[in-house]
């Protein structure tokens, strides 16, 4: 069986549930000690490959959920507070040509992973907060700031390019002009 995993899943999705997971064994790390004593006393010598696939099965999961919530939340959060190029527009844009559709596709990638960013340092931030570790907690409310300002600049980007797509002649255009 071979399994293709996209680097664009890895990047925005495997990676934030990674951290999130990583962080939580540094702030539970007491919790996560006991759970570990008491696993390697069950005793099992595939029980370490099995622990490590479904934690890497879990730090997707994770890292899914921190994808859907930045959607759900993060998103009209920032397309209220910052506007958005209207999704049809967007599309036209994004067929008006080969240059324009590469160029959407990758700022419509960075602002996603911008807003995953987003939503994983506002889950850590809470997580901080109940630990009452209010040094690391500073921490993650200016990195979610700084992913705001990320997200803000993609998404003037491309709302600059979506205007600049659709109101560029076409070939079409170009080409009955000329005739």
């Amino acid at each position: 069986m071979e399994a293709k995993v996209p680097f664009y899943n890895i990047v925005n999705i495997f990676l934030p549930g990674l951290v999130l997971i990583g962080s939580c064994v540094l702030l539970f790390l007491d919790e996560v000690k006991t759970l570990v004593d008491k696993v390697t006393n069950i005793g099992s010598a595939g029980l370490e490959v099995l622990i490590t696939v479904s934690l890497f099965a879990i730090a997707y999961e994770v890292g899914y959920i921190m994808f859907r919530l930045g959607s759900a939340i993060v998103e009209p959060i920032l397309k209220k507070t910052f506007g958005w190029a209207d999704y049809n527009d967007f599309i036209k844009a994004g067929k008006s040509s080969d240059k324009a559709h590469d160029k959407l596709e990758t700022l419509s990638r960075e602002y996603a992973f911008a807003r995953t960013q987003v939503m994983l340092f506002i889950a850590l931030a809470v997580l901080t907060g109940i630990r009452m570790q209010w040094w690391f907690m500073g921490i993650c409310v200016a990195v979610a700031v700084l992913f705001v300002c990320t997200a803000r600049g993609h998404m003037k980007r491309t709302q600059k390019a979506v205007t600049q797509y659709l109101t560029a002649p076409t070939t079409e255009t170009k080409v009955a002009t000329n005739a």
